[in-house]
C-alpha cells in the first residue's frame, strides 16, 4: 500500500520507531527531521510519545545506552584526533570523561590501595606533622608549668 493510502494514525505510529532506531544510531533530532519530512517539534513529540509508549529505562539500562553512543562518538572523534582536529580532541578528551563516569570512575574516587599494614601509624604521623606546621612544636616539660 503505497504510504498516501496509509492512514494517517497508522503513518503517526509507525515514525516513532523509526526516529527512536534513528536518533540511536547517532543521528541529531534535526536531521531525522529534515529525513521524515516533519517540523522539528512534531519529530520531538513522536519520538516522546515513542519513549513514553515503550519503556522508563531503568538507571542501567540508561547508562549502557548511553555507553553505546558514545563509544561511536568516541570511534568517530578519535580518528578526527588523529589528524590534528584540536577541537576533536578536547570533544574526545570529555568524552573519554564521561564514559569514566558511566563506567563507575570519578576523578574523586582514588586508585586503590589495598597497603593496610601500618596504616594507623602513619595516619598519626600525618597528622602530628600538619598540627606541628600549623600549631608550632609542642611545648616542652618546662614550658608547660
Amino acid at each position: 500500500m503505497p504510504l498516501a493510502e496509509v492512514p494517517s494514525r497508522a503513518r503517526k505510529l509507525a515514525r516513532g520507531p523509526q526516529i527512536l532506531a534513528a536518533l540511536l544510531a547517532g543521528k541529531n533530532l534535526d536531521e531525522i527531521a529534515k529525513e521524515q519530512q516533519l517540523p522539528r517539534k512534531r519529530a520531538e513529540k513522536a519520538l516522546r510519545d515513542e519513549l513514553q509508549r515503550r519503556w522508563a529505562p531503568a538507571a542501567e539500562d540508561y547508562a549502557r545506552l548511553q555507553i553505546a553512543r558514545l563509544e561511536r562518538m568516541s570511534a568517530k572523534l578519535a580518528a578526527k584526533a588523529e589528524d590534528g582536529d584540536p577541537r576533536a580532541i578536547d570533544r574526545l578528551l570529555r568524552v573519554a570523561d564521561r564514559l569514566d563516569r558511566y563506567h563507575g570512575f570519578s576523578k574523586f574516587m582514588p586508585a586503590a590501595s589495598h597497603n593496610y599494614e601500618g596504616a594507623h601509624e602513619r595516619l598519626l604521623t600525618m597528622i602530628n606533622r600538619a598540627a606541628a606546621r600549623v600549631l608550632g612544636p609542642p611545648p616542652t616539660p618546662e614550658e608547660s608549668r
